[in-house]
């Protein structure tokens, strides 16, 4: 008898981080994912990869701090990057970090650019994470609404 071969399923994080506080979201929403049989999640800053790799994933989630009331200048340029490589059939989302009443301000921005610059990808969620002041740390729970989040996201990567 022939047993099925299962395929596993990739999902990225690109994230940037000034403080640590969006890579530790980052990080929660990769673990929530990780819990998701047959889905593998791995984290990179916008440094740490090529934009040819994204290729390789079926997932690319994307987060960054809100800088000045948008996304971070350094994630934008790794998106405008990712532009060219004509990414198809990709699911995805956007999150941010952000302080005082900027809930959603940097994220819905990151939104427009991503699908924008980067047609093949469906957006399938956001998630606004909330730091206590410029330099951190998480609000109360935010870590545990990050993995919660990714527990989600990581059964749509599935379907």
């Amino acid at each position: 008898m022939f047993k099925r071969r299962q395929f596993m399923k990739k999902a990225i994080i690109v994230y940037e981080s000034v403080y640590g506080n969006t890579k530790k979201i980052a990080e929660a929403i990769c673990e929530g994912i990780n819990k998701a049989e047959g889905v593998k999640c791995v984290v990179k800053k916008t440094g740490e990869i090529h934009t040819d790799d994204l290729c390789d994933y079926d997932a690319i989630l994307f987060g960054c701090p809100n800088h000045n009331q948008g996304p971070a200048l350094n994630l934008l340029r790794f998106i405008d990057r990712a532009a060219i490589v004509h990414l198809k059939a990709k699911i995805g989302a956007a999150f941010d970090t952000y302080t005082g009443g900027n809930k959603d301000v940097a994220v819905a921005k990151l939104e427009t650019t991503i699908l924008e610059r980067l047609p093949g990808i469906s957006l399938e969620g956001r998630l606004s994470a909330k730091v206590t002041s410029r330099k951190g740390p998480l609000a109360a729970d935010e870590e545990s609404k990050a993995i919660e989040f990714g527990k989600e996201f990581g059964q749509k990567i599935l379907l």
